[in-house]
């Protein structure tokens, strides 16, 4: 049995519309940690650098970390990578929310896209059934209204992953937004904009899993006993979000002031 990953990955190919899987060993899992670590593998073993960041033959990759889907403080970020449209190197966006807790709950490590669509279409993941469907009808409207159409047709409980029109219309900078209402990002490097240029409007999840842990016990114990100190010392972020932190990162001299006051050559 394997404990914090599933050994598998989800491979989608947009211009066929075939979806498979192919496996994650151990010793992968242990050298990459899953997450970014296995996704620069990845994209790096089939880099062409000749090709532009949005050839459709260029892979989008949808992968959790180890610690995703558990009650660990800290762990919910989910991550999307890719070549960056904006930079041309390595993109690696990350969103909080609850997708993470709904994509690790149906059994998957992550999902790799190759290929364009012919025609819009969004990934429909049901715990280990997974359909593409036609996403024609949502082409133009923005995230909120994608989020509210996609789980009246899939399922209330479900969490959507989505672009708006400027991922639609390549805009270079476009995030794809989780979780709807609330509103997180997967903001940096253009994510959305891999997914606009694959004709890829939303990945939707629903799961009813659990990951795998060990010795659940021993991870509950160890929770009761860090969890007060770290929700004192993360008070901030907590009540204010990354403005919380504004002072602390002020403070050591981390705030992007000086690059935004000269000019980029």
């Amino acid at each position: 049995m394997q404990f914090g990953f599933f050994g598998k990955l989800m491979t989608v190919d947009l211009a066929t519309g075939t979806i498979g899987r192919r496996g994650i060993t151990e010793a992968e899992c242990r050298n990459l940690l899953l997450g970014s670590g296995y996704a620069a593998k990845l994209l790096y073993d089939e880099l062409d650098p000749a090709r532009d960041p949005l050839d459709p033959r260029n892979s989008l990759v949808f992968i959790r970390g180890l610690l995703n889907g558990l009650v660990l403080p800290g762990c919910s970020k989910f991550l999307v990578c890719a070549r960056s449209p904006l930079t041309g190197i390595w993109g690696e966006s990350a969103a909080g929310g609850h997708f993470h807790r709904q994509f690790s709950a149906a059994g998957w490590d992550g999902v790799v896209f190759t290929g364009a669509a012919a025609r819009p279409v969004y990934l429909w993941i049901d715990d280990e059934r997974a359909e593409l469907r036609d996403a024609s009808h949502l082409w133009g409207l923005d995230t909120f209204e994608t989020n509210a159409k996609l789980k009246g047709e899939t399922d209330p409980k479900a969490i959507v992953a989505c672009i708006g029109p400027a991922g639609e219309n390549g805009v270079l900078y476009a995030s794809i937004m989780f979780d709807g209402i609330v509103a997180r990002a997967a903001g940096r490097c253009g994510m959305g904009t891999v997914m606009g240029a694959k004709n890829l409007k939303a990945v939707v999840v629903r799961g009813t899993g659990k990951v795998p842990v060990k010795d659940p016990d021993g991870l509950a114990a160890a929770l009761k006993e860090q969890i007060p100190g770290i929700a004192a010392a993360t008070k901030g972020l907590h009540d204010f979000s990354t403005a919380g932190g504004i002072e602390a990162v002020e403070l050591h001299g981390d705030l992007p002031i000086k690059k935004d006051r000269k000019s980029v050559v």
